[in-house]
């Protein structure tokens, strides 16, 4: 067995900052439903969907139209945020699943099992084990699963106003639905709809749209559709019932590199950078307990609801890198960190989409990196507040 891998700086400081958002399939195969049982009570839908996991096995196809430019680092993430994925699911309980990412010549596979994860590269013949859990990652398929990008998403938006919705057939069944509005201005989002199966005494997610304040760009440069999804994912086939236990562990072949790594791995990075703590207040957002906050050195997270954004401590190259490239992929500077020959050694950058916003900021060796579903002055205000002239 291989010995633990330390991953890429830029990888992991990257993913860091884009993990903040994670993107999901199409709605021309969904048809409208007859009343469901359950519809007509949006709050208790939402309880029987945040009450526990269903177990189930399906297929699934999750878009993402964000349009996220090739800043780089970010390659990988814009990929997977701004294009369509097919997605296999095999759910038996909360803690034991398997989730795989389908592509036209192999997949790769993540297997849950309590506090270890395996993710099974087909094309590169590698197994990554992963124990405990890494607190931060890269964006990856299971994301993009319905029921968990419809549970991640109730979570954070548990305090807001719910409305019912009509209900769908997806998959062949038929689906109650739910709308939250966000309340907050400064909130990319207008709109996350959710469908879910009453099962039992808990819900099924099956479907799941969310909607820009800005809209969704058309085709070819036509004007942005208010209603069109940005994000959205849906089940084309689903089960309800748990999958067989031999499909929960991974078959590896023989002469199959192995891999274990831990997230101390990315501790170490941020370590190596000599973060400061993080302030409790960033662009007059409060800052979000975090478990493990011993192993994210200098990392925080901001807001509440879906109006938040994640802040990493990131290396001067890689804020530069950024930076240089970002004006191919529509980026900006941001005003007052600038450089100029009195104070030469300051940089920054924001990059916009309908949903995401990132920045990238730096003055000497202190750098950082911003990413959430927040308005771009949001961003702006805390890059300033972290390294400009009063910082």
């Amino acid at each position: 067995m291989s010995p633990p891998r330390v991953l890429g700086r830029r990888a992991l400081l990257v993913g860091a900052g884009a993990a903040a958002l994670v993107a999901a399939g199409t709605s021309e195969r969904w048809l409208p439903s007859p009343v469901v049982q359950g519809g007509d009570d949006p709050e208790a839908l939402r309880r029987a969907v945040l009450g526990g996991v269903v177990a189930h096995t399906g297929t699934a196809t999750a878009t993402g139209r964000l349009g996220l430019p090739a800043v780089p680092k970010l390659e990988a993430a814009s990929t997977l945020l701004s294009t369509t994925t097919r997605i296999r699911v095999q759910v038996a309980t909360a803690g034991r699943w398997r989730v795989d990412g389908l592509t036209p010549v192999g997949e790769v596979d993540t297997y849950r099992d309590g506090s270890t994860e395996h993710t099974w590269d087909y094309g590169a013949q590698r197994l990554t084990t992963v124990t405990p859990l890494a607190p931060v990652r890269l964006p990856r398929a299971s994301d993009l699963a319905p029921a968990d990008l419809a549970r991640r998403l109730l979570r954070v938006t548990a305090s807001e106003p719910v409305t019912a919705l009509p209900g769908r057939r997806v998959a062949g069944l038929d689906a109650a639905g739910l709308r939250i509005s966000p309340a907050d201005p400064d909130t990319t989002v207008r709109r996350i709809d959710v469908w879910a199966v009453p099962s039992g005494g808990g819900a099924l997610p099956v479907a799941v749209q969310v909607v820009a304040r800005t809209g969704t760009p058309g085709p070819g440069g036509s004007p942005p559709d208010p209603d069109r999804p940005l994000v959205e994912t849906a089940f084309d086939t689903v089960e309800l019932a748990p999958p067989p236990q031999a499909a929960l562990a991974p078959a590896v072949p023989p002469g199959a590199e192995r891999v274990r790594a831990r997230p101390d791995d990315l501790a170490g990075t941020l370590r190596g950078l000599d973060a400061p703590d993080p302030p409790d207040t960033l662009s007059g957002r409060d800052r979000v307990p975090l478990p493990e906050t011993g192993l994210l050195p200098g990392v925080a997270v901001y807001g509440a609801g879906v109006g938040r954004f994640v802040l990493v401590p990131t290396a001067r190259d890689v804020v530069d890198g950024i930076v240089r490239g970002s004006g191919a992929a529509g980026g900006v500077g941001i005003e007052g960190l600038r450089p100029t020959r009195e104070d030469p050694d300051v940089t920054a950058a924001r990059v916009a989409t309908p949903l995401l916003t990132l920045v990238v900021a730096r003055r000497g060796g202190r750098g950082y990196l911003l990413a959430g579903t927040v308005v771009p002055r949001v961003l702006e205000r805390a890059a300033r507040e972290l390294v400009g002239d009063d910082a």
